[in-house]
């Protein structure tokens, strides 16, 4: 196959979903002219690699621009690994994770549509994945702990997540959506107003552990749609981890490490809860094993745990501490680098869900990417906010594409 000559490389600053600062890029080639944005998240673990404000990002794209437009490049890895030379580090803190991430996509994006295929097309071929498959919605609709204004109290745990038990992401949208109309309506029955968090979920005000899940079991109770909905948590618990106290704190609520475990297994026993995301610190190895080894049936999810990094992944493999993973672009900063972390946690039997971040684009990438690689899940927020939304509406478009 002929390479790739990159004729122009520009960059601009762009708000994301929460009014702030990233980057967009746009790659000019042959006559066809590509962009990529890229998010930013809030919970962040200590593992992933480094951003840049999106300032500095601009600048760093101008220098590399130059270098960019005088070579030709055959494929995603040759150009990655040009950017990872050019960094020079191990966490990208030279140019950024955000820096390169941005223009790995462009990159993606641009050899797609010189080779005219689907960018899913692009990305599962790069995998090496024999057939794309359609992910499972993972909808984050209410929305707790960093996630929320502090002043709104949120509740303790990140994020309550909703999954539609169907691979058509047509049907798993119209089941979010006849979801969410009954839950704006129970959440009123706890509160007056309906706000919504980062990823555009609704908050619940208090320190009750258990009563997001409990407002999500009314809203499925009434909907009647019994098993085509399951539940899944995001505790991310490195967010909640006072190493001093050795617990887990939230404002005035405290919990040992046992109590936590203890929740988790009521969880799984009273309602249908399929996933739980990051249920101990991101360092606590042991608890994790316990949660694997206890939890039969249900996903346990690295996040901060694994941040997408093909070590991190081999860790908690050694020591048993999950048995799915998120999958977000940024916490690594190239698009072969995360193929490679699906790689690796698909070798193991794990579960992958490609996810978004709490500042997000309108840039629909992880769809491709998640059909690309067949991934099991897409984790992409609420579908009230626009900038979710277009992820799950990506989907659709490939569903009816392949009709």
């Amino acid at each position: 196959m002929s390479k790739v000559k990159i004729d122009q490389v520009k960059s601009q600053i762009i708000s994301d979903s929460r009014g702030q600062d990233t980057i967009e890029v746009a790659f000019i080639s042959n006559k066809r002219h590509v962009i990529a944005s890229v998010p930013s998240g809030k919970s962040t673990g200590t593992y992933e690699a480094k951003s840049v404000s999106a300032e500095q990002a601009v600048k760093n794209i101008t220098t590399l621009a130059d270098k960019i437009t005088k070579q030709e490049f055959a494929n995603i890895k040759e150009f990655d690994n040009f950017l990872l030379e050019a960094d020079g580090t191990k966490d990208k803190s030279n140019f950024g994770a955000n820096t390169t991430l941005a223009l790995s996509i462009a990159f993606a994006r641009l050899l797609s549509r010189e080779q005219g295929v689907p960018l899913y097309q692009t990305l599962g071929e790069a995998a090496g994945v024999a057939k794309p498959g359609f992910p499972q919605f993972f909808c984050n609709l209410i929305n707790g702990g960093l996630h929320v204004d502090k002043a709104l109290n949120p509740l303790p745990v990140q994020e309550y997540l909703v999954i539609p038990q169907t691979d058509s992401p047509q049907k798993s949208l119209e089941l979010v959506l006849q979801f969410v109309g009954v839950l704006g309506q129970m959440v009123k029955k706890y509160q007056n107003d309906l706000v919504q968090g980062d990823e555009g979920g609704f908050v619940v005000s208090g320190d009750d552990f258990d009563l997001g899940v409990q407002i999500l079991e009314e809203t499925l109770q009434s909907t009647q749609m019994g098993e085509q909905i399951k539940f899944g948590l995001d505790i991310a618990s490195s967010s909640l981890w006072n190493k001093e106290e050795q617990k887990y704190i939230w404002r005035n609520k405290v919990w040992t490490v046992d109590e936590l475990f203890f929740k988790y297994q009521v969880f799984k026993q009273n309602y249908p809860l399929i996933s739980i995301e990051d249920p101990f610190d991101e360092d606590a190895y042991v608890d994790w094993h316990k949660v694997v080894d206890s939890l039969e049936g249900v996903w346990v999810v690295g996040d901060d745990l694994t941040v997408t990094n093909i070590e991190r992944i081999k860790e908690a493999q050694e020591k048993q501490a999950a048995n799915a993973v998120i999958i977000k672009p940024n916490q690594i900063g190239t698009v072969s680098e995360t193929l490679a972390a699906v790689n690796l946690a698909k070798s193991y039997g794990w579960k992958i869900i490609v996810s978004h971040r709490s500042g997000e684009t309108e840039d629909d990438f992880i769809a491709d990417l998640a059909y690309g690689v067949a991934a099991d899940g897409l984790k992409a927020g609420s579908p009230l906010q626009h900038q979710r939304l277009v992820k799950y509406q990506r989907l659709i478009e490939i569903e009816e594409s392949l009709k």
